[in-house]
């Protein structure tokens, strides 16, 4: 692909491992797993995310992502996420797409928010936000 991949690119190196493993042993994963991010004009990889797995049986699928530190603030995250949750509602049996942050109004939780994410609580259990997006509130991108 001829891309740099930076030494620090990922703050989570051991995904690479697992996303590999998990792929391998199931392939019905792909499209609803992993994805790597590459910066078009820097040849460069800058971040990962995907999802947690297929859909469950109520048609909701977790994203996840980051962003390596020089890049972010800059829209990609933005994107991306924004990317994840087309994907997804492209597929007419997932209803909603949902992400987890921590307790605390950091830069994920802005990205969710203009991806079009909605707090729907938190998560004792886990202290962690739930964030959320319904078929019905998203937004169809006009073509």
């Amino acid at each position: 692909m001829d891309i740099d991949i930076p030494e620090s690119w990922t703050e989570y190196p051991e995904i690479i491992l697992v996303a590999y493993d998990k792929l391998r042993n199931d392939p019905s994963l792909l499209g609803w797993f992993f994805y790597l991010v590459i910066h078009k004009e820097d040849k460069r990889l800058i971040g990962a995310g995907g999802f947690k797995g297929r859909p469950d049986s109520n048609g909701t699928v977790e994203i996840v992502y980051e962003i390596s530190p020089t890049y972010r603030d800059k829209g990609y995250g933005t994107e991306f996420t924004q990317g994840l949750i087309r994907f997804a509602f492209n597929h007419s049996y997932v209803q909603k797409v949902i992400a987890h942050t921590e307790v605390e109004y950091t830069a994920y939780v802005k990205v969710l928010q203009k991806s079009g994410m909605h707090f729907a609580g938190e998560e004792p259990d886990d202290q962690l936000w739930r964030w959320e997006i319904t078929r019905n509130q998203y937004d169809w991108p006009a073509d």
